[in-house]
């Protein structure tokens, strides 16, 4: 039984080796966001609902705000690791550049977030108003 375990391994890696890194990484990566904010969606709609979404699109934010790494292998990875990186390296343009990447999209989230409660507002007051008496 364990040869046979071990074949089946074996043949799940070697199928692996195929496949480029970085696809991987990327899969595993938007995966694994997805993943991380389905989890908190089941959070935040516990929250009030302003403190909920707000809390969301930050997780969001933090999570899948894309940047451009640095060195010779630049590759598209979390602005989130860019600010990490430059707090260890103590870069205060990489810490800035990344963080308002991440308060960009915080920003853009809020907004969008604010036109639609508005819309579904208006939705409502709307669908009442048409409401037999």
């Amino acid at each position: 039984m364990l040869e046979q375990l071990a074949a089946i391994w074996n043949s799940l890696l070697s199928s692996l080796d195929s496949v480029p890194e970085d696809s991987i990484a990327v899969t595993v990566y938007v995966v694994g966001t997805i993943i991380v904010l389905w989890c908190w969606y089941g959070v935040a709609k516990r929250l009030p609902h302003l403190l909920g979404g707000i809390s969301w699109i930050v997780l969001f934010a933090i999570l899948a705000t894309p940047t451009v790494s640095d060195g010779a292998n630049a590759e598209i990875a979390p602005a989130i690791f860019g600010v990490l990186f430059g707090i260890l390296t103590k870069e205060q343009p990489l810490v800035w550049a990344n963080t308002s990447l991440i308060l960009l999209v915080i920003g853009v989230g809020l907004v969008i977030g604010y036109l639609w409660s508005k819309y579904r507002m208006n939705k409502l007051t709307s669908n009442e108003s048409r409401a037999p008496i």
